[in-house]
């Protein structure tokens, strides 16, 4: 697993959270027997899931060689999901490395041996790796992001996100022209305020208009154990949030969930105990939630008033152009999200965030559906756990529907991944 990096890109991020409304269920107390599925859905068929099974094992495999030092990493930036394409794009500044390219070597005949096969796919499908040169490596834009931050400080009139670039070729960075004072005068051209920060992080960046997204705390209203993650979460009074991932902290089984919603006390659905806020860290925006009875490997994957819920296998870990989806306690389960932005730093003090978009333009989350799973990878009706989902993007609001109380849904969305949070908490999946 990657260790957490420092802040990394800043856009208007909302936090997502409201007040509750009860949920009818079959049973009138609301459980569910543990060995009975409860209203299985048909498999979730992404867009793009049947290239994604053939490109991740040579991800995972250049992923796997670039962590564990196997081969020299110094000039990797980034892996990108081209699923249109058939293709994955490897990024990397100067020569890619022997191994790595026999490895791309040893995938690329068995894949599309494999695609061929498969009815569901399309026919010979010449799946492959492309080598693209990038003008930076994924460490250097890591430091330019240092020492942007170090200097600009975390002010949110001056920037809102920041980001490597996928492509390699400097940073991406968010802020509003109309509130900046110190990189350019309110209301200056971008070129002025792309010309300063570009003399202070030392390589080019991009700016866009964005704003800093706000935290998403709000149910699958009368969960009861063994917890499913994607149920209300009440953190106190009539704020809401939602149970997300489960696994093992310590020894102990635990859920995550959002560090905006509560960093310590107890936690309730309804008005039974969910369990104990036992750690958190602010950077990342999670929180663990020791619980006294063991939550199990399933998700809720229908609307926020439905009981249907799928298997967890896993976690995975996904790149952009990678396809997902959220599952939030107040709006509900939505796919059809991609990846379009890693490695995300926030103004505000966030780190980490992974971006995703609808690919419709309809709802990627909503508020209250923080601390809910993101998932990705169906095999069947099951899917991997991928992060927590911590906010949605105020410059992305949606028309709700579908929800059990008036909320503001986003058509943007921005989750914590998996691997630093295992880093920072020692979390593992169940």
């Amino acid at each position: 697993m990657r260790p957490p990096k420092y802040v990394r890109h800043a856009a208007a991020l909302l936090l997502l959270g409201a007040a509750s409304i009860a949920v009818a269920q079959a049973a009138q107390d609301g459980r569910r027997d543990p060995q009975v599925a409860t209203g299985f859905q048909p498999a979730v068929k992404l867009s793009a899931e049947y290239h994604e099974q053939y490109l991740q094992p040579i991800a995972d495999e250049i992923h796997r060689l670039v962590d564990s030092g196997q081969v020299d990493g110094s000039g990797f930036t980034s892996v990108v999901f081209r699923p249109a394409d058939h293709a994955l794009d490897l990024v990397w500044k100067g020569p890619v490395p022997a191994p790595v390219k026999a490895a791309v070597d040893a995938w690329r005949p068995a894949a599309r041996a494999k695609a061929a096969q498969n009815p569901v796919g399309p026919v010979n499908p010449e799946y492959d790796v492309r080598y693209r040169s990038a003008a930076y490596s994924k460490t250097e834009m890591e430091q330019a992001i240092g020492r942007f931050v170090a200097a600009v400080g975390h002010d949110v009139r001056e920037w809102s996100t920041v980001s490597p670039a996928a492509d390699g070729s400097g940073l991406h960075l968010t802020y509003r022209p109309e509130a900046t004072k110190r990189l350019a005068p309110a209301g200056s051209p971008a070129s002025a305020y792309e010309k300063r920060a570009e003399e202070i992080a030392g390589m080019p960046v991009h700016p866009e208009v964005g704003t800093v997204p706000v935290p998403t705390r709000g149910t699958r209203r009368s969960d009861a154990a063994p917890w499913t993650p994607g149920a209300t979460l009440r953190v106190s009074g009539n704020s809401e949030c939602s149970t997300g991932v489960p696994g093992w902290v310590g020894g102990k089984r635990v859920l995550l969930t959002a560090a905006h919603c509560r960093t310590s006390g107890t936690v309730y659905n309804g008005q039974r105990t969910v369990g104990e806020i036992t750690a958190f860290d602010h950077a990342l925006d999670v929180a663990v939630i020791t619980t006294g009875q063991a939550p199990e490997a399933r998700f809720y994957s229908g609307a926020w008033d439905s009981g249907d819920s799928r298997p967890l296998y896993g976690p995975a870990r996904l790149d952009q152009g990678h396809s997902t989806c959220f599952s939030g306690a107040t709006s509900g389960f939505h796919c059809e999200l991609e990846v379009t932005r890693t490695g995300m730093s926030t103004a505000d003090g966030r780190t980490d965030l992974t971006e995703v978009r609808s690919r419709s333009g309809g709802i990627a989350v909503a508020q209250d559906d923080s601390g809910g799973p993101a998932v990705a990878n169906p095999q069947g009706d099951a899917m991997a756990p991928v992060g927590v989902i911590v906010a949605g993007d105020n410059g992305s609001k949606v028309s709700c529907t579908a929800t059990p109380s008036p909320t503001t849904c986003f058509s943007t969305g921005y989750f914590t991944p998996l691997d630093p949070i295992a880093s920072r908490f020692g979390w593992s999946a169940l």
